[in-house]
């Protein structure tokens, strides 16, 4: 009897191990364009161990590898795999030391689970641990890791002899913060489609531009949810479009279709100043299908919800080509079923002005933009707002992010993190468990800027020549709050201004507002290692300058670093006096510009 037991006890434990081993992935995504290479993952935290699968159509080696940050064969974490002809799995662990063929590992830290060769397809099943301590293995961490993949169409004549291959290539993913395929809710049976497009766009021929159309969204007269997002991207374009937002706005429909370049005098007031409201949806190069969660949805249509968006399109056309045409957008997923809450989206960080300045020639920059206390005290409601997905969005420049939030002086754990950001893979990242926000929490973007090669200094702006500092944050339940961020002091940076134009660093502008302060900072170069201390000084000095967008068109300033008492005045006259009572984020920053320009020649005379 007890020999029994002992004899299904080691059955269970066989299959426990086995269960183990073959933990099913729960992330899927194509390597390749043809996808003929593709990849599903899995990992455990708890363990600490991440499963891969990959499926390629060869049968012959296949290749995968993690690069260091850059998507570059050197330095790669590689292993190489393959099925003989007598059904035999090989997986071996190398290190790329250049372009050549990866040198073996000492240590074999990825674990062969299985391999398999039917029908031309070859797939290969392996694991390991997050970190390995092993100086030639790469650490799998959180936000974008950068993979490399290739594959021949044959087996190699032996385990030391590994022919080069035929196929290559790379792609940023996100490993630990992608959306489950478990987790994203079946679409209801009453799920109905809508295309939100930028119809027949000829991209202007410069560098940078931002295009904006009024769109009418589904005419329903009963409160619906948006349950999803897909990109639609013009084949083709796909490097001219580098982002879309989407901002609900109240307007009369008969603006539909309506199109002009975002801060051109052809675009009305009305609908230029969506884009100070709510977004609704942001999408960016590289990025995916936005899945929302089934206990929120993005409310349309009934009393008090958009009936009408503004999509505004940023268009980067480095060649100036003239004979681009574009209709690319998003197609909504909505549905009658409501879910429990609505979801808004909140626009945190450094405010896009050129007062975001990195210096030339710098290995590592911060810059820090925060979303005040004192805005979230007034706005938010008493249990707070519940965050699960956000978006980071620098340019260029921007190599890493961190958000990090406070309550009553003390931090509280890391919100979200990428230590290796790419410009060209810009996805949303769902958090693994909510993060509450409650009223009097700060919440921080810091962003971490690489300008080694840059010889003039780097400025906040829409270019991507230009830097932004963002976190666009997802959560629920809605409320009336668009934007929540800083820049520095006003009292710090006017004097610092003003001794760089005394020292001759800043030449005196030929024109006036943001075209001359844009003109004059963005000729300068800081060389000076006082003066770049200084900077650095000037760009954490507190309190910063703080605002909040509340409503579709009203800001409300809340804390100011200038003691000049015509400033309020100045804003509190563009306000009174822009059409609809309110203004866009782009009339904003122009009175916070001159402000600055104010602030500096006053301590110049």
């Amino acid at each position: 009897m007890a020999g029994t037991w002992i004899y299904y006890l080691h059955a269970i434990a066989l299959l426990l191990i086995a269960v183990t081993a073959e933990t099913p992935e729960q992330y899927h995504v194509s390597m390749d364009e043809d996808s003929n290479y593709r990849m599903h993952w899995s990992f455990n935290n708890q363990d600490k161990i991440m499963q891969f699968t990959v499926e390629v159509k060869t049968t012959g080696w296949i290749g995968f590898g993690i690069s260091p940050y850059t998507g570059q064969m050197p330095g790669s974490d590689v292993v190489i795999g393959w099925v003989d002809s007598n059904g035999k799995a090989y997986l071996q662990d190398r290190f790329a030391n250049g372009r050549t063929l990866p040198a073996l590992d000492d240590n074999q830290d990825y674990k062969l689970i299985s391999g398999i060769e039917k029908n031309g397809m070859t797939t290969l099943k392996f694991s390991r641990k997050f970190n390995t301590e092993d100086p030639k293995d790469l650490p799998l961490e959180g936000g974008t890791t950068r993979l490399i993949w290739a594959y021949n169409n044959n087996d190699p004549p032996s385990q030391t002899n590994i022919p080069m291959h035929h196929k290559m290539g790379s792609r940023s993913v996100n490993l630990f913060n992608a959306m489950p395929e478990i987790d994203k809710p079946k679409l209801p049976d009453d799920t109905k489609t809508y295309d939100c497009l930028a119809p027949n766009v000829t991209v202007p021929s410069k560098h940078t531009s931002y295009w904006c159309v009024g769109l009418k969204l589904p005419q329903v007269t009963e409160k619906h949810h948006i349950i999803k997002l897909d990109p639609v991207i013009t084949k083709g374009n796909e490097g001219v479009v580098h982002h879309m937002t989407l901002f609900e706005c109240e307007s009369d429909p008969k603006w539909h279709g309506y199109a002009a370049e975002c801060d051109s005098q052809n675009m009305p007031n009305h609908l230029r100043n969506c884009r100070s409201g709510s977004a609704m949806a942001g999408w960016a190069v590289g990025g995916e299908s936005i899945t929302f969660p089934a206990k929120a949805g993005f409310p349309i249509g009934g009393k008090n919800n958009p009936k009408f968006a503004v999509i505004e399109m940023h268009y980067d056309n480095p060649e100036g080509k003239s004979n681009i045409v574009d209709s690319s957008g998003y197609k909504i997923y909505y549905t009658k079923q409501l879910r429990p809450n609505d979801i808004g989206v909140l626009i945190m960080g450094h405010l896009v002005s050129p007062f975001l300045i990195v210096p030339n020639n710098q290995m590592q920059w911060n810059i820090t933009g925060y979303c005040s206390g004192e805005c979230t005290s007034m706005i938010f409601p008493k249990n707070g707002i519940n965050i699960f997905a956000l978006f980071f969005h620098t340019h260029l420049a921007g190599v890493a992010l961190d958000s990090r939030q406070f309550r009553n002086g003390k931090e509280l754990p890391l919100v979200a993190e990428n230590k290796h950001y790419d410009f060209n893979y810009q996805e949303l990242y769902y958090m693994k468990d909510e993060v509450n926000m409650m009223p009097g929490d700060t919440m921080s973007v810091t962003c971490v800027y690489k300008t080694k090669n840059r010889t003039k200094l780097t400025l906040g702006g829409l270019s991507t020549k230009e830097e932004m500092c963002l976190n666009y944050v997802f959560y629920y339940p809605k409320i009336d709050l668009s934007a929540c961020s800083t820049q520095p002091a006003y009292e710090a940076l006017g004097p610092y201004l003003a001794k760089l134009w005394r020292k001759g660093i800043l030449p005196i502008p030929s024109q006036n507002g943001s075209a001359g302060l844009y003109e004059s900072l963005g000729a300068a170069s800081l060389d000076d290692p006082k003066l770049i201390q200084e900077l650095a000084n000037v760009q954490t000095y507190p309190p910063p300058a703080m605002y909040c967008a509340y409503g579709n068109r009203t800001m409300l300033f809340d804390r100011f670093g200038v003691r000049m008492a015509n400033f309020k005045s100045v804003a509190n006259y563009t306000m009174e006096n822009t059409t609809n009572g309110g203004f866009s984020i782009s009339t904003f920053s122009s009175v916070m510009t001159l402000a600055h320009i104010v602030v500096a020649f006053y301590y110049l005379s």
